[in-house]
């Protein structure tokens, strides 16, 4: 269901980042190719040891601790199996099988039909299958934060493999981005809370925790083993760009900030740059021109420079100006939590085709069948317009939040929470647990990339998708609070009806 939707667009997508991960991903199977012959290369392949060396040598190390060579592996291995289409099919079926097992713990339905119709909607009718088709780790953010819920609260309900499964979707994801690893911790804590409010034995939540705990752990000891692995293949250390400068600048505090702090003569690099407009965090950081940008208009000594300064610099940018700064990040957590289309899944892929600087990159051989967007352009776009898309998923995503406030604020959920029903054996307490880890992540999700990085519509649209998912698992678990039986009845019927005549014909 998911691949039809990549299909029906026209093929799986890249972004601009999809390059660094690529990149990444060589370099990794570059050092592991003595051990995994999967990645072997013949003498002919741009990948040619000799080639892959002159590339890592001029790989700008300023930048790519920003981006994980975990998810470049699989999106390297991937291409070089299979092309991006295969991408997108493991992304896909990573994505059905975990709500597949989020739907069998919480709704424990006794035929295909909630799972089928539940993955119908999803597919048909919210952006997770542009985000399972995008080269990008984001698809990641959702389903660690689903499989995460889905242990916490149905431990019991899995086996041993289930587990194992579940647990590694949540590695995958917190090794992929670094934002996935704050919205993590961020839920561990709200499970310890929801368990505890839902009379959980101190035991139990200390496990199901404690097992979040050190996949969060494993998260930072893989950034720092790959770090080391650099250092030692070529002898620098890999830095990141200053992100939180470019926000509180762009905010404004900062540059207020700036403004005072170099008039009384401090010795920050970004002194120099204190004349620009500094309005705009994607021109601080990406920019060329040095009237505009920062850092990617700056040399290496001076990159290296603003990411040693960026903590002390945002650190006194928030004690001179903490209500300022607040009401900025505060705003930006609410315009990110609204902010929600696909232009940047869905970009015209000629794009990487005819600008000056990424047609020389690796984005247009990674594009299926990229060679149309410059003979036939119209044949390239996806088949999809973004403003239909947004009025689209804009009215489902109402109608599920509507669905949503009107069932869970019933009689029969209210009396369960505020009675701090036990949770053990208990399916609508798991259900509202479930809810309010599910609306929790949504909601952290805004407020971590939104505060660190800036309003960007990728970053809500890749989880929004939840909550139409949660609007149809509390409707086949609990109902809306009406009477449903002869709608849920003739469903059941149909199903059964059409499992009926898939028997016979395959008889």
């Amino acid at each position: 269901m998911l691949m039809s939707v990549i299909v029906a667009s026209g093929r799986p997508t890249v972004f601009t980042d999809t390059d660094d991960y690529f990149a990444q991903g060589r370099g990794a199977a570059h050092g592991i190719k003595p051990l995994l012959r999967v990645f072997a290369h013949s003498p002919k392949d741009a990948d040619a040891d000799e080639a892959y060396l002159q590339a890592e040598a001029d790989e700008d190390h300023t930048s790519m601790a920003a981006r994980s060579p975990y998810y470049g592996i699989l999106l390297y291995g991937a291409n070089k199996l299979g092309t991006l289409w295969l991408l997108a099919a493991i992304q896909c079926a990573i994505a059905a099988w975990t709500v597949f097992a989020l739907v069998r713990a919480a709704v424990q339905p006794k035929s295909p039909a909630p799972y089928l119709s539940i993955m119908a909607g999803v597919s048909a009718a919210t952006t997770l299958p542009f985000f399972a088709g995008f080269a990008m780790p984001d698809v990641f953010a959702a389903l660690g934060a689903t499989a995460t819920i889905a242990l916490a609260i149905y431990w019991s309900t899995f086996g041993r493999l289930e587990r194992v499964a579940l647990i590694l979707v949540i590695t995958a994801s917190l090794w992929f981005h670094t934002s996935h690893v704050l919205l993590e911790v961020v839920l561990i804590a709200a499970t310890a809370a929801v368990l505890w409010w839902f009379r959980v034995a101190s035991r139990t939540i200390l496990l199901r925790t404690g097992v979040l705990s050190l996949l969060v752990i494993s998260a930072a000891v893989s950034d720092l083993a790959y770090h080391e692995v650099v250092k030692v293949r070529t002898g620098e250390d890999l830095h990141r760009p200053p992100f939180l400068i470019a926000r509180v600048l762009a905010d404004g505090p900062g540059r207020i900030y700036l403004r005072e702090a170099c008039a009384k003569g401090s010795p920050y690099v970004l002194c120099r740059f204190r004349f620009n407009p500094l309005d705009d965090s994607d021109e601080i950081l990406w920019a060329d021109d040095p009237a505009r940008g920062i850092f990617n208009a700056s040399k290496v000594p001076v990159r290296i420079a603003l990411e040693n300064e960026e903590k002390a610099f945002v650190a006194a940018t928030i004690i001179h100006h903490p209500v300022s700064q607040l009401a900025a990040s505060v705003s930006n957590w609410a315009e990110q939590l609204v902010l929600i289309d696909l232009a940047e899944p869905l970009r015209d892929p000629t794009y990487y085709f005819t600008s000056v600087y990424w047609k020389d990159t690796s984005l247009p051989g990674l594009i299926p069948d990229g060679q149309i967007c410059l003979k036939r352009p119209q044949l390239c776009r996806s088949r999809f317009t973004i403003p239909d898309l947004q009025m689209w998923h804009g009215f489902v995503l109402a109608v599920a939040s509507g669905f949503l406030l009107w069932r869970l604020t019933r009689r029969d959920v209210r009396h369960t929470v505020l009675a701090r029903t036990p949770m053990m054996n208990d399916g609508l307490v798991a259900l509202i647990a479930t809810a309010a880890l599910l609306l929790t992540a949504i909601i952290v999700n805004s407020a971590v990339t939104g505060v660190l990085s800036g309003p960007f519509a990728r970053y809500s649209a890749r989880v929004v998708w939840l909550a139409p998912m949660l609007a149809a698992l509390v409707f086949w678990k609990a109902g809306p609070g009406f009477d449903v039986g002869p709608v849920r009845a003739y469903v059941l019927a149909k199903s059964r009806q059409l499992a009926s005549q898939v028997r016979r014909a395959r008889r």
